[in-house]
């Protein structure tokens, strides 16, 4: 009785982990997954997101070769170096400093197995898109998603709780989906309206608003009053950018 009690405690305690470590990846911590203001508690939550709602997010892998990457970079530029302009076409990039194609398997593999559909590879193997449910996500990368209220803008958005972890043995240098704190505003803003031209600096032309007109030109290199086919005239060109200028207009 004594020996198999031993032998069980050996057996749990010696060769399983052994059998463990063999058949399970390990698992690693990512970060800067979560918005501050979710991490320092300036979001108030607002409950859990729907375990339905389906989800697009992207695990990038990171480049091969960083020091090569940086080297090949400076000598592109170096008018000195035999690389000056020898650009690499995707393929080439993709097979130097690109993810492996084995290491890309690997992620699309891993994302199959937890549900994810996955979309076509791009040339360079970099990213790994993928698609699922909120609850596909939190069980796969062992987060919770959540609804705040954002603390500057008038909407909720969604976040996981804390940062991500993948048990994959494959380096992932960041998975985007996760929370949609910022979103893409434009920049264009639009001019309140006036009740003549566009506001503009002062001029002192004789066109509408003090822009400057042909005459303007002329009067500047001949004088006012003066005959502009005089023998002493001046040449001088003028660059217009904008299309349909009459000759007639520097006249």
């Amino acid at each position: 009785m004594k020996t198999r009690a031993l032998h069980a405690y050996l057996f749990f305690f010696f060769f399983l982990p052994a059998i463990s470590g063999q058949v399970q990846p390990s698992q690693h911590v990512l970060s800067h997954h979560v918005p501050p203001a979710v991490a320092r508690g300036q979001a108030k939550p607002l409950g859990s997101l729907s375990s339905t709602q389906r989800m697009t997010l992207s695990i990038v892998l990171p480049v091969r070769n960083q020091t090569q990457l940086s080297s090949l970079l400076s000598s592109l530029y170096e008018p000195s170096s035999p690389s000056y302009r020898h650009f690499l076409s995707v393929k080439e990039f993709a097979d130097q400093f690109g993810p492996t194609a084995e290491d890309y398997q690997k992620v699309v593999a891993f994302a199959k197995a937890n549900g994810f559909t996955v979309a076509d590879a791009p040339a360079n193997r970099h990213v790994v898109s993928i698609s699922g449910t909120a609850a596909q996500v939190e069980n796969t990368f062992h987060v919770s998603m959540k609804k705040y209220r954002h603390p500057t803008e008038n909407r909720e958005f969604f976040s996981a709780d804390r940062e991500p972890l993948l048990a994959l043995d494959v380096p992932v240098k960041h998975i985007s989906g996760l929370n949609n704190y910022s979103i893409p505003h434009p920049l264009l803003t639009k001019r309140a309206a006036t009740t003549g031209l566009v506001d503009m600096p002062a001029q002192s032309g004789s066109g509408p608003g003090g822009l400057f007109l042909g005459s303007d030109m002329r009067a500047a290199y001949y004088g006012v009053g003066t005959d502009r086919k005089r023998s002493d005239r001046r040449t001088c060109g003028v660059r217009w950018l904008q299309p349909k200028r009459r000759r007639s207009d520097f006249q």
